[in-house]
């Protein structure tokens, strides 16, 4: 028998293993899930708005605001280990489920009071530095896509399974970490503070990103995020609690499937930003095929910086920025125009394309022993 038989043998065998003695727990009934009333407990002492909560609600916002300012994505990560505002979510599901009206009240009070207090720090915060410049840090919190929906229903089911398994709370702090709560918070207040005044660094515009408003929109963004993060991590929660038996599927239809109608309402923006990354990565693509096949459409000496993508009268419109030698500006229109119809025909649909290009004088030195 050969290595890689005996490996499979031996991952069937421990698989196996796994199944009978998780039947066998629950069959006991001396799992390490908790009981209903357990988590209750822990759920009504974790959502209440004590003067701990917002005091580490506060620090929180306090490293987020600074973070996202200095572009510093390790206090960004610290202050969502130290963010209390994933326990009264958590909680919001586990009391639709059972029902608990006075554990939904505390907790949809600790949240909403908490929002409150993250967006208004983080607005003095900025408005006393003085911010005007939005960097990548904040201008990546302001197109939730999808993509972030499905990191916080995956989010949100880790939470409650850690809630409901005494050996997975350990791993909460990570859970805190893969779903933002209080850093897209922290941009609202800094985008209401930066106002129509807002740019972004290294002299980008932002309409060239689809922020016409400038803080604004970015306050905007930042705020659906959050939302989005809610609504994954509440749904998801209740779900985790009602396979896990401590809530019936009856009871729980109606406020789920308000939560589900809540979704589909933020189904059309965030699949906006997510076929803007979608194009992206079809610029990318394409121009890196070009570079291979077709060097004099796309020189590979030349560089691609940026790419932007928004949305103006339902067409999409492409913004690249980048380098190219001085040698291929006097062609550089034609070039234009054969990337625009190549993307266009890639996507299926109309696509303005603006390219801001760079020239450059390209020299090489070489220094040999």
């Amino acid at each position: 028998m050969t290595t890689f038989q005996e490996g499979l043998q031996k991952a069937r065998k421990a698989l196996l293993y796994s199944w009978q003695h998780w039947q066998q727990e629950d069959a006991t009934g001396q799992s390490d899930r908790l009981a209903p009333e357990e988590v209750e407990v822990m759920a009504q002492q974790s959502s209440l708005p004590t003067l701990s909560f917002y005091m580490m609600l506060s620090l929180s916002t306090i490293i987020a605001t600074f973070g996202l300012i200095t572009n510093s994505a390790p206090s960004i990560i610290g202050a969502m280990i130290i963010a209390p505002l994933m326990a009264p979510i958590v909680g919001i599901g586990f009391s639709v489920i059972r029902p608990n009206w006075e554990l939904l009240a505390w907790s949809i009070f600790s949240v909403v009071s908490g929002t409150i207090v993250v967006v208004l720090l983080a607005y003095l915060s900025a408005s006393l530095i003085g911010l005007r410049i939005a960097g990548t840090e904040i201008l990546g919190r302001t197109s939730p896509s999808l993509i972030d929906l499905g990191v916080a229903l995956a989010s949100g089911a880790a939470a409650a399974y850690g809630y409901a398994r005494r050996s997975v709370m350990a791993s909460m702090a990570g859970v805190a970490i893969a779903v933002a709560l209080v850093p897209p918070l922290a941009v609202t207040g800094i985008g209401l503070s930066m106002g129509r005044r807002a740019s972004a660094e290294a002299g980008l515009s932002l309409t060239k990103v689809g922020l016409y408003s400038g803080g604004y929109d970015i306050a905007y963004g930042s705020f659906v995020l959050f939302v989005t993060n809610l609504i994954g991590i509440i749904f998801v929660a209740a779900i985790v609690f009602l396979l896990h038996k401590y809530g019936g599927w009856r009871k729980s239809l109606p406020a789920l499937g308000g939560i589900l109608v809540i979704s589909l309402v933020l189904a059309y923006p965030l699949q906006q930003s997510l076929n803007k990354v979608y194009v992206k990565n079809r610029v990318l693509r394409i121009a890196t095929k070009l570079a291979r096949t077709s060097p004099d459409v796309v020189s590979k000496s030349g560089r691609i910086e940026a790419v932007n993508v928004r949305y103006q009268d339902g067409v999409i419109h492409v913004h690249i920025d980048g380098f190219a030698p001085k040698t291929l500006m006097p062609t550089m229109q034609d070039k234009t125009d054969i990337f625009r119809k190549l993307l266009s025909e890639a996507l299926d649909e109309p696509v303005v394309l603006e390219l801001e290009v760079i020239p450059v004088h390209r020299q090489t030195f070489v220094s040999e022993p």
